[in-house]
């Protein structure tokens, strides 16, 4: 009555609970199923845990059982028991067995090295009593200083060294046997790390008397030639005649002194008859010695100071030798005035030489009387190899060369087009021999960066390539061929196609003969020349590292389907040997180097190595 009075409030306030949905009482139906099974196992798991319970304590009753039992205890005791047995013997055994080979060693030893014991003792008793003694040292000052204090310790330490020192006093010269070796161990590195410290340097004696040091045997050698130069162009210019012979040795300084310096002290050293002034050197040669080396100075600035351009960072000017002044000591009657050396500078070195012909002469055997090419020589007098020369005849066989040129080098940009080169390929949809222009063909453009050297006259002496930049690619023209023939059949087209080397230049000095076996192209210097197909560079260069002597700068292109061609007496060459190039390409521009008698292409075609006649592939 009372539940039912307590509940009936709360039945009033709770609201009634929803319905079950289909879904919700599939899921209580499973969950009453899972709770079902979980129950199940749980009371099959006790009655199988009761039933083996049951099942032991029965067996355990059985008097068979405990003998069981007790027949695996006995059995596996009694198996561990020997198998620690067989451990100890085996253990004994070896102890044994060490033991005896030990005392045979020992035995063996004293028989075969009866003083092999006392030398070891010797040797190594000192080392072991005083690594005993620190240790000892260090367990006894050890103790001492835990119970007494440190400096107990440290007196406690010092009192058991003094004994130990006291008892052992016998052994002291014996270990001089370690402290000798290491002390002269010590002296060893010490001298070894003091010389190689050292500063060593060649002291250069003269006559027996040491004038000064160097620091190599280079600058020594490079003094002595300067020496025996400063000798020699004396004895040319006066009366000295002396013979020096400078020698070196070596010795410890830090005070040497470079090549001049050197060889202004020998000369000190072996005459009297010096003086200071300055030399001037070209190309390395002594040619003169004067007082006034600032007024040399400024005459040869002189001379470059007219071609120069300050606001041209791509010009520069330059003499056509190597000049240096120094400044050091020279004889004195070796000077010579200024106006002498100005003289000189603005002479000639090698004056023009007429060679007058005689009855039997050729061009040839003039050539080689005066070490002369015929090329040279055809050169020199603008006359061909086989001109005709008479008895009395004059020809030139040494040009007159100015003492001290000026040069002037130029560095250039320009832009040149790049020819586009045809692509061909074949198709049988075609007749045989009519093509198909799939693609117009447009010339790319190049920028070409050098450095031409000039005379001052302007005319260009020679020519560096320093780069090649493409700035647009040429568009090749492609082209098909038909090679289906009237009765059906295929025939595959040869590719033998050359373009002229040289465009818009057609005029040929000589042309192919028996004698001359390609075309000579006459261009001015520095006109580009192009690959005439497309190959590898098999040889490039000057003479024999290119087509050969007399080629000059040439090179020679492989086109892989036998044939070849050849471009010699260039001014300079733009590929390399192993290089690929294709047709069109820029491979060197026109000179007029090896035998050449003038500014032209020489251009050869080769089929399998026989020569072929180049205007039989080009229209005259």
């Amino acid at each position: 009555m009372i539940d039912e009075k307590i509940q009936e409030p709360q039945d009033e306030l709770s609201p009634a609970p929803p319905p079950l949905t289909i879904k919700g009482r599939m899921r209580a139906a499973w969950a009453h199923v899972q709770c079902s099974s979980l129950l199940r196992r749980h009371r099959f798991q006790r009655r199988t845990r009761r039933h083996m319970d049951s099942l032991g304590a029965l067996v355990c009753t059985l008097p068979l059982v405990g003998q069981v039992g007790d027949w695996l205890y006995s059995l596996g005791f009694s198996s561990e028991y020997a198998l620690i047995r067989a451990g100890r013997a085996v253990r004994s055994a070896a102890l044994w067995l060490a033991a005896a080979f030990l005392g045979a060693w020992h035995s063996i030893a004293d028989i075969a090295f009866p003083e092999a014991r006392v030398v070891l003792r010797e040797f190594f008793g000192p080392l072991y009593v005083f690594c005993r003694g620190v240790r000892n040292i260090w367990v006894h000052g050890g103790q001492v200083r835990r119970e007494r204090g440190f400096w107990a310790g440290i007196v406690a330490d010092l009192q058991y060294l003094g004994r130990g020192v006291v008892r052992y006093m016998g052994l002291l010269p014996r270990m001089a046997v370690y402290l000798m070796p290491l002390g002269a161990l010590a002296i060893l590195l010490a001298v070894v790390q003091t010389m190689m410290g050292s500063p060593y340097t060649l002291a250069v004696e003269v006559n027996g008397m040491t004038v000064g040091c160097v620091a190599n045997e280079d600058v020594f050698d490079s003094a002595r030639e300067d020496v025996l130069q400063r000798v020699s162009y004396a004895g040319t210019t006066g009366e000295t005649e002396l013979s020096i012979q400078p020698t070196y040795r070596l010795a410890i300084s830090s005070d040497v002194l470079n090549e001049s310096e050197m060889a202004d002290a020998i000369l000190s050293a072996v005459s009297d008859e010096i003086s200071e002034g300055t030399a001037l050197y070209l190309d390395g040669e002594l040619t003169a010695v004067c007082a006034d080396g600032d007024q040399l100075q400024l005459y040869l600035s002189g001379l470059l100071e007219p071609y120069e351009d300050p606001g041209d960072p791509n010009v520069s000017v330059s003499f056509s030798r190597e000049v240096t002044l120094e400044d050091g000591l020279y004889f004195t009657d070796s000077f010579k005035d200024y106006a002498d050396i100005v003289s000189l500078l603005s002479g000639v070195r090698q004056a023009e030489r007429v060679y007058t012909v005689v009855a039997g002469d050729s061009i040839s055997l003039i050539a080689t009387k005066n070490n002369l090419t015929t090329a040279e020589l055809c050169e020199l007098n603008n006359i061909t190899p086989d001109a005709a020369i008479f008895p009395g005849d004059e020809l030139i066989v040494t040009r007159e060369e100015a003492m001290l040129e000026v040069q002037i080098t130029r560095t250039v940009s320009w832009t040149e087009e790049i020819p586009f080169s045809t692509k061909q390929t074949q198709s049988s949809e075609y007749a045989f021999g009519t093509t198909r222009t799939v693609q117009e063909g447009e010339n790319g453009v190049r920028t070409i960066t050098a450095q031409n050297l000039y005379d001052t006259d302007g005319n260009l002496l020679n020519q560096t390539i320093l780069s090649s930049e493409i700035t647009k690619e040429p568009v090749d023209r492609e082209i098909v061929v038909g090679t289906r023939l009237p009765s059906g059949s295929v025939a595959q087209v040869g590719n033998g196609t050359f373009i002229w080397p040289v465009p818009q230049y057609t005029y040929c000095s000589r042309w192919y003969s028996s004698s001359h076996k390609g075309v000579d192209i006459c261009a001015p210097a520095g006109t580009p020349i192009y690959a005439s197909a497309s190959g590898v560079v098999s040889k490039a260069g000057y003479e024999r590292a290119g087509a050969g002597s007399g080629y000059g700068n040439s090179l020679i292109i492989n086109h892989g389907n036998g044939y070849s061609t050849l471009y010699a007496h260039c001014l300079s060459l733009t590929v390399s040997a192993g290089q690929a190039v294709s047709q069109g390409q820029l491979i060197g521009y026109v000179g007029s180097t090896g035998r050449s008698s003038g500014n032209h292409c020489h251009f050869e075609i080769r089929q399998n190595g026989r020569y072929l006649p180049p205007q039989n592939y080009f229209n005259r």
